[in-house]
């Protein structure tokens, strides 16, 4: 990939990522767990990521895992958490994005409403910020720094992802 190409590569994700969630948010009313990662050659995946039945810590080193399978230059992230506001006692939800490669993050947030039947009606941008050092933005350290897996963590991130492969979409960036 061209140096120039990679370093607009998260910034061009992340915009996609933004428009994607806010016509789910629309059209479907729901906000799923994604992750979709880019490889040197512009292949790309999309992995729903919500029927993925691990512990927050395992599925991000599973997350890691596909990544690396993948040989993904980069990716985004998409997630909604509950946060809390100290000053109001309330808690509220926000949707997280993030797009990076290993040098370059951007990351968003957006407050979730909803309706009384639980369908997300509108999301309030609440800020965009971008930089450099992946471990001091949460979901930006994915191709960042090394990780080991066991050979127990490898076998079974790589059977989940083999199963999971029917159901997640690719295509080719170069094909748009």
């Amino acid at each position: 990939m061209k140096d120039t190409a990679s370093r607009e590569l998260p910034g061009e994700l992340f915009e996609e990522y933004s428009e994607w969630y806010m016509s789910l948010a629309e059209d479907c009313g729901s906000l799923p767990r994604t992750v979709s990662g880019v490889s040197e050659n512009l292949r790309q995946f999309i992995y729903l990521l919500d029927d993925v039945e691990l512990h927050h810590m395992s599925r991000n080193k599973f997350i890691r895992f596909v990544l690396d399978d993948f040989a993904a230059e980069a990716y985004a992230y998409g997630s909604v958490d509950i946060r809390g506001d100290s000053d109001e006692g309330e808690l509220e939800e926000v949707l997280d994005l993030v797009a990076a490669d290993k040098e370059h993050y951007i990351a968003g947030s957006w407050r979730v409403i909803r309706d009384r039947e639980g369908r997300v009606t509108g999301l309030v941008h609440q800020g965009t910020r971008k930089g450099v050092d992946h471990e001091k933005q949460a979901g930006a350290w994915f191709l960042s720094g090394s990780i080991r897996f066991t050979d127990a963590e490898n076998a079974r991130y790589r059977s989940l992802w083999e199963n999971a492969k029917p159901g997640v979409v690719f295509k080719d960036r170069n094909a748009r």
